[in-house]
């Protein structure tokens, strides 16, 4: 299967050699800045079901964290598959570091290993979705994937809002290798793809996850401005962080939210 691609591997080796190698996920740490992370891990605290015997797999795994998180809370063997060379290498010192054992593959989605089809419990994405124009066929891909039975987790960010005008604004190209969906979209192209939908549902009250790093051979201009009107704006977040965490739950407004969550499971009578 061949889909157009509006990120690209030359994109993403370009932006995550631009990043230091992330901090591992640390449940103990109850600062406002680990709060996103905290918010996540009740999701799939209420979700996923600890196993040492099953296996989960991250697509676009470059550089990524969560294949250490999900073997570390919940037993998982867990693999990795992406089609840049350096985001696998990434990874692959991640979970060194780590201690983890993990297997980490470069390879395509749409075209991957035969060995690696219908092998997973669990086949997570966090921001691969909305690159690629086909969403439908695009999750039907992810889920090639899965055991029978198997679950399929998704998130999208939600550029439709606040975040997606301040990309817009700041970082116009960052802003055009994305496909823009809300939560019925989402919905729908789960629906479409044969997948039984167990949840979708917007992530966070507040954020403003805007990328300011250049692709290609754009440069950002005011660079230093666009970063002092984000940095005031991600301190209104963290009030509002605060507010939800410590004093009373905030309602998830579409406008203002980070992102989409999707949980769907494969049915478990194969396709004939």
């Amino acid at each position: 299967m061949d889909q157009k691609d509006k990120a690209g591997e030359a994109y993403w080796t370009s932006f995550w050699d631009q990043l230091p190698m992330p901090e591992p996920v640390n449940l103990a740490d109850l600062s406002l800045n680990n709060y996103g992370i905290r918010k996540l891990n009740a999701l799939y605290s209420r979700t996923l079901s600890p196993s040492s015997s099953q296996k989960l797999l991250e697509l676009g795994c470059g550089n990524s964290v969560f294949l250490s998180y999900f073997h570390k809370e919940f037993g998982y063997d867990v693999y990795g598959l992406d089609y840049s060379e350096l985001g696998c290498n990434q990874t692959r010192r991640i979970l060194e570091r780590d201690n983890i054992k993990g297997t980490i593959i470069q390879g395509d989605i749409f075209n991957p290993p035969a060995e690696l089809i219908g092998q997973f419990d669990v086949v997570c994405s966090f921001g691969v979705l909305e690159h690629f124009e086909d969403s439908t066929a695009t999750i039907k891909a992810f889920s090639k994937f899965l055991k029978p039975g198997g679950t399929l987790i998704t998130t999208v960010p939600y550029l439709k809002g606040a975040t997606g005008l301040l990309q817009k604004i700041m970082n116009k190209p960052v802003y055009d290798i994305h496909v823009l969906m809300n939560r019925e979209d989402l919905k729908g192209f789960i629906n479409y793809a044969g997948l039984k939908l167990k949840y979708c549902e917007y992530h966070l009250p507040i954020s403003f996850g805007v990328t300011l790093e250049q692709s290609g051979d754009h440069k950002v201009s005011f660079l230093p401005i666009k970063k002092l009107i984000l940095k005031s704006l991600q301190v209104l977040s963290k009030v509002c962080w605060f507010v939800d965490d410590r004093l009373f739950k905030l309602p998830v407004l579409p406008f203002f939210t980070a992102g989409i969550i999707s949980v769907a499971t494969l049915d478990k009578k194969p396709n004939s």
